[in-house]
């Protein structure tokens, strides 16, 4: 209750919100001890904000959070007369009834009154707790009766955010940045005006102050200004200033070549240095080099480990990073990478990451759909369960894992049953393709009655995601060129041909079964390979007839994302290398 603060602390909160420089907190850290071994209130409330978190103090300064003893240390200034101990109590949930009951102030008010003093005589972080007043809504504490004017908070706020706009500014001539976050929120709301050049002005000075506002500045350069450039500029500038966005910000841009020629050593750089600052992203990025072996990055499975459980064991760590953070640990699990080979916690962390695939790009998606199987078919971590394994075998091929494709054939080879674990395969599936065979035959039949001269250049079975249906579809040069003619997109396209079997026919009829007998499909994998293998068996007996030139053939599955690997393999299968070739090449 002096009414202004000590030279010590005036010096030392000086050094601690607006130098920005982790030595010279220090020192302004030491000042505040001192005077409060002397028994300064003050320097005690300011003492426990730096251990209240980042919201309280710049997050570079390397204070360790610690908010049960900051909130003694809060509350004993008050009890000793602190005024600024009042306002931050109040703020910070301390403003217990025993705190306000013991303090020495007559009320909240005259608390306020005294930073208010120090306030209008010019101190700069006494401008920044005036505006937090008003803009929190304190000011109610301050006039209770004043509560009354206003029927909603956006009416409080309509009246308040101009008074704590001014104060806020003020603060700001005084290079305290505390309050930026507040001001931007008061331009936000619509309930003041702050003109565009004084908001930028203001920004564009705050950032060279403060890291943390100097990587938003660049944010709004690159986002809003349209300015990338500039943008990563102030990126850098914040990085070289210890700010952790601000690195990962930089690796970004130089990672993906925005505003600057792409540039992945130097993004690994940028990377590196937000991963030793603690950034989430950042130690996920620096895993995937290492992981990967990625430009001037050495592989080193436990570095990349290392790296990897660092950003998943952040408290920051959430959304995509975590999932992914989660996927290449469970990699590293699995197969030893790195790291202590571990069935039980390669599990967990691959079931993370399965709940988020969808965010998981290539080829971390695959290789979490194929350790999946591995865990599932072979017993590792859980009970073996051969068909949900071969299951995350096939979505894994799907998304190119030759570990999964060589793993699919395995299971599909006499090796696999040779060691006794044969999966059961229903009467009804066993003579899949001779049952496909017989009824394409037939139908094939009336279909060359409707072809009549046409020549035949492809032919194509297809069926479906759940392997429930099947038709044939066939296509000849008069027809495509009516419709189209030889370079149209429908030359390959099924659903876009001239002729299939009607709904009536054997494969319709052999589709009912299909769906009768869903529940005991052996596998997908399974059921196209014995579609490819009666096409095989129609084209190596001529079935389609006699035409002029070969005939290209394929089996397709609509509406999936793994038709083009399906119609891919199929053709390689069923064609010679010349048409192969040809039909691989559709696209170009």
């Amino acid at each position: 209750m002096n009414g202004k603060y000590s030279l010590p602390v005036v010096k030392a909160v000086d050094l601690i919100w607006t130098s920005f420089d982790r030595e010279e907190i220090r020192r302004g850290y030491a000042m505040l001890m001192q005077a409060a071994q002397q028994g300064d209130a003050d320097a005690l409330c300011f003492i426990a904000r730096c251990f209240m978190g980042e919201q309280y103090v710049w997050s570079g300064a390397g204070f360790a959070t610690d908010k049960e003893n900051a909130s003694k240390l809060m509350q004993k200034s008050v009890l000793m007369g602190s005024a600024t101990g009042v306002l931050c109590a109040v703020r910070s949930g301390n403003f217990t009834p025993s705190v306000q009951r013991g303090m020495p102030f007559g009320s909240f008010k005259e608390a306020f009154d005294e930073i208010l003093g120090q306030a209008e005589r010019g101190n700069a972080f006494c401008c920044y707790m005036i505006g937090n007043v008003y803009f929190w809504g304190d000011y109610l504490l301050v006039e209770p009766e004043l509560a009354k004017q206003f029927k909603n908070e956006n009416k409080y706020d309509a009246w308040a955010y101009p008074i704590a706009k001014e104060w806020y500014e003020r603060s700001f001539n005084g290079r305290v940045c505390a309050g930026w976050g507040n001001y931007c929120d008061i331009r936000k709301s619509g309930l003041c005006h702050i003109k565009q050049d004084i908001y930028e002005n203001y920004f564009r000075a705050l950032a060279e102050i403060s890291p943390v506002i100097c990587n938003n500045y660049g944010f709004y350069l690159e986002t809003e200004k349209n300015n990338p450039e500039a943008g990563l500029t102030y990126y850098a500038k914040a990085a070289m200033r210890g700010d952790t966005q601000g690195a990962y910000n930089a690796g970004m841009d130089y990672d993906q070549g925005v505003g600057v020629a792409q540039d992945i050593d130097t993004a690994f750089d940028f990377y590196e240095l937000a991963a030793f600052g603690n950034h989430p992203g950042g130690q996920w990025q620096v895993g995937y080099y290492y992981f990967h072996g990625w430009g001037k990055v050495e592989q080193d499975y436990a570095k990349a480990a290392e790296w990897f459980g660092k950003a998943y064991e952040n408290p920051k760590c959430r959304g995509k990073n975590k999932i992914q953070s989660a996927a290449y640990l469970g990699v590293c699990c699995q197969n030893g990478l790195g790291v202590v080979q571990d069935d039980d916690a390669a599990l967990e962390y691959l079931q993370e990451a399965k709940e988020g695939i969808d965010d998981l790009l290539e080829p971390i998606n695959g290789m979490v759909l194929n350790a999946l199987g591995v865990a599932y078919a072979f017993g590792r971590g859980t009970e073996e369960n051969i068909k949900l394994g071969y299951q995350y075998f096939e979505n894994a091929a799907k998304l190119g894992s030759e570990e999964a494709k060589e793993h699919l054939q395995y299971i599909n080879s006499p090796e696999y049953k040779a060691d006794g674990r044969v999966k059961e395969t229903e009467p009804f599936y066993q003579k899949l393709a001779e049952s496909i065979r017989k009824a394409a035959e037939k139908d094939l039949h009336h279909i060359l009655e409707q072809i009549g001269d046409e020549h035949i250049y492809t032919a194509a079975l297809v069926t479906d995601s759940d392997c429930l249906t099947l038709f044939l579809a066939i296509n000849t040069t008069e027809y495509l060129q009516e419709n189209g003619g030889p370079d149209s997109q429908s030359k390959w396209m099924p659903d876009e041909w001239g002729y299939s079997d009607a709904n009536n026919s054997e494969l319709s009829k052999l589709s009912t079964l299909l769906w009768q007998h869903n529940e005991n499909l052996p596998s997908e994998a399974y059921f196209i390979d014995a579609v490819i293998s009666a096409m095989k068996q129609l084209k190596d007996a001529k079935a389609f007839g006699e035409h002029k030139g070969e005939i290209t053939c394929f089996v397709s599955m609509s509406d999936d994302e793994a038709a083009e690997h399906i119609e891919d393999s199929s053709a390689i299968r069923l064609n010679s290398p010349e048409l192969a070739n040809t039909f691989l090449n559709r696209d170009k």
